[in-house]
């Protein structure tokens, strides 16, 4: 350990480029989640079984924090079952886009790491994963009168944060409608978030594929 943290922080001196540091620590740590499964689950129908399964909860986890603007994720808020390989995520105080005020802005849709892909098998997102972010998507905007009934409440009964006054924020009930505004947009196929191509209302296919090529 002692030997990588110093790799690391060579890398850091060497270059203020943050893209460059990425690919450099990438290059020093290649994706080993593989060899996680492997170990957990060596005889062979429990491996393909916690590989699906992480797979399945992965793109489900995926869809629905990034329908509800969640952030702040991160190796200890994204837990994985030991038991059966599933992807669990805790800790969801940072909702509605806020993960963008953080001290490191969250600029993607949602966390896909190089380790998360190497989790995800040769076919990487293009397998299972993409197509159970279809899926959600569709189950997500057939239901979606039903969510946006539901989160209506923050507009008359907003988070306390956001009664707090900020420097150039809005009143609590126009800044809760314009976050409710950009879930209805999600939900309708439209990417919304920082980066974002501005498009059409998508077909699930298309928004999923989007949305992961972004992550």
């Amino acid at each position: 350990l002692e030997t990588l943290d110093s790799q690391i922080k060579g890398v850091y001196d060497k270059t203020q480029n943050p893209l460059e540091r990425m690919d450099q620590v990438l290059r020093t740590m290649p994706p080993v989640f593989h060899r996680w499964f492997l170990q957990k689950f060596p005889e062979p129908a429990a491996w393909v079984r916690s590989r699906t399964a992480f797979a399945r909860t992965a793109g489900v986890w995926s869809m629905v924090g990034h329908i509800v603007g969640l952030g702040d994720r991160h190796g200890e808020n994204i837990l994985l079952d030991a038991t059966n390989g599933d992807c669990v995520h805790v800790d969801f105080s940072c909702l509605f886009d806020k993960g963008l005020d953080l001290e490191c802005p969250e600029c993607v849709p949602f966390r896909c790491t190089q380790n998360m892909v190497d989790g995800l098998g040769v076919a990487g997102t293009e397998g299972v994963f993409v197509s159970v972010c279809e899926i959600v998507l569709d189950i997500l905007r057939s239901n979606r009168e039903t969510l946006m009934t539901v989160l209506e409440t923050f507009v008359h009964d907003p988070l306390l944060e956001w009664t707090q006054k900020k420097p150039h924020q809005p009143d609590p009930e126009t800044f809760s409608r314009r976050a409710l505004e950009k879930i209805r947009g999600r939900l309708e196929g439209r990417l919304i978030g920082v980066g974002s191509i501005p498009s059409m209302e998508l077909a699930p296919r298309g928004q999923a594929y989007r949305l992961v090529e972004e992550a």
